[in-house]
């Protein structure tokens, strides 16, 4: 990760440590995020200035997290962590452009020259890929297959068990739906219906348009699916295991921002209805 697309063919671009300084001048980069996956799966991230990014910090790593305070990674006693950013997954994240930012995924280090986090997940897929070729083989491939529901809106009531626990979806194309000026799907009627009851291929085209353009993970196919109301599907393409995992993390934070800008809520999860 990343890719560009020349002439119909998939090629891998790499970043040095020197390009990617100099791609944070040239493109006016005010701001780095550091991100990182833990053990739940979630994306957390820190914010540095641009300006106080050094290639030293780029080499030697960022000691920037307290590991006691993410699921799993240390304890309170033992939890000076770095973050250790990797040049090939720079990318300039589109939507903030009041303050340019860009990403930068990071590898997990123990504080005081220790050594890799075994609880890394990255580092777990490294690892995995390190014992494939120690197995003889070259290299295993990996496609996620990833889909996703977006909703209108959702409500919950969960922390007043007194009163009641409820939640509630609203979407225009959920059969439910009551404000008669849609075209509601019937129920598991949603395996790509064209416009205009798929009302989110819109949304779904500046996802791709982003995975593709800014962050370099390819799509090659977008389509509404089967549950009722807002499940998609967005085609990525197959990659060595960390490029992979990168991606579909990539990926679920794409999904989420964009519909956060267009006033939705994105979620993951496998089957909220049918």
């Amino acid at each position: 990760m990343p890719y560009k697309v020349s002439h119909g063919k998939a090629i891998q671009v790499t970043y040095s440590p020197d390009e990617v300084f100099a791609r944070i001048q040239h493109e006016g980069i005010q701001f780095i995020d550091l991100q990182f996956t833990g053990l739940t799966g979630r994306f957390h991230h820190t914010t540095i200035s641009a300006i106080t990014f050094t290639p030293e910090q780029m080499r030697d790593g960022l000691p920037k997290l307290d590991g006691s305070s993410i699921i799993g990674f240390a304890n309170v006693d033992d939890s000076d962590l770095i973050l250790k950013p990797d040049p090939n997954t720079f990318a300039i994240i589109p939507w903030m452009t009041e303050n340019k930012t860009a990403r930068l995924l990071c590898d997990i280090y123990w504080g005081g020259d220790r050594g890799r986090l075994s609880r890394d997940p990255r580092g777990i897929s490294q690892k995995a890929e390190e014992y494939v070729k120690s197995q003889g083989f070259d290299y295993s491939a990996w496609g996620p297959e990833v889909e996703f529901f977006v909703f209108d809106k959702v409500h919950w009531d969960v922390l007043t068990p007194y009163k009641g626990q409820s939640y509630s979806i609203e979407s225009k194309e959920a059969p439910w739906n009551n404000e008669g000026t849609g075209y509601p799907m019937g129920l598991q009627e949603g395996y790509y219906p064209s416009t205009p009851s798929d009302t989110l291929t819109p949304f779904r085209n500046e996802c791709v348009n982003i995975l593709n353009n800014d962050f370099g993970i390819l799509c090659d196919n977008h389509h509404h699916e089967v549950a009722t109301a807002g499940q998609c599907e967005i085609d990525i393409k197959y990659d060595y295991m960390t490029n992979a995992a990168d991606a579909a993390q990539s990926y679920k934070y794409v999904i989420k921002n964009v519909a956060q800008k267009y006033g939705k809520v994105a979620t993951m999860m496998p089957k909220p209805i049918a």
